[in-house]
């Protein structure tokens, strides 16, 4: 039985290219830290937009190819923005065609299954609730060239756990 309180993505195939981005480091350029942040701002600031978060809040990145991620916790809310194919499997049971740009509700042991991006490279997943993340330089947002950011600066990866805080 797990804990009540533990909250967590579990990343089941990483994709691609699978970071963790917010809207960058501002002001570091003269020390040599590039700005980073999302690479498509309008569909990272609407994933947000769509779920009423703070438009700085972070999101999952991913490219061509995304994750597969299995939820473990108390129920929330996501959204996938861009050109993007994906499917929510509901408890290993029922399938959903998902649709971007709209927000379902997830619950304990779904899967959302990003397939791929289709006319574009980048899409987006917004959580409802605050993924715990650590900030480098004022910023959540991962540059792997540079090796900073969340995660220690590297895309995510199979079988990593993305812990998620669940306000109520």
């Amino acid at each position: 039985m797990r804990e009540s309180n533990i909250n967590f993505f579990d990343v089941q195939r990483a994709g691609v290219n699978t970071t963790f981005q917010d809207n960058g480091r501002n002001n570091l350029n003269h020390i040599g830290i590039p700005i980073g942040g999302a690479m498509d701002k309008r569909n990272y600031l609407i994933a947000n937009a769509l779920l009423k978060k703070d438009l700085k809040s972070p999101v999952i990145e991913f490219a061509y190819q995304g994750p597969l991620l299995r939820y473990v916790g108390k129920k929330i809310f996501i959204t996938i923005t861009g050109d993007v194919q994906f499917q929510i499997i509901k408890n290993n049971k029922n399938s959903i065609t998902g649709e971007t740009y709209k927000v379902y509700e997830i619950q304990d042991n779904d899967k959302i299954d990003i397939l791929s991006t289709n006319k574009s490279v980048y899409g987006y997943m917004s959580v409802s609730e605050n993924l715990i993340l650590d900030e480098s330089w004022g910023s959540i947002s991962i540059n792997t060239k540079a090796n900073i950011g969340s995660n220690d600066g590297n895309k995510l990866i199979n079988n990593q756990k993305i812990s998620v805080d669940h306000q109520n």
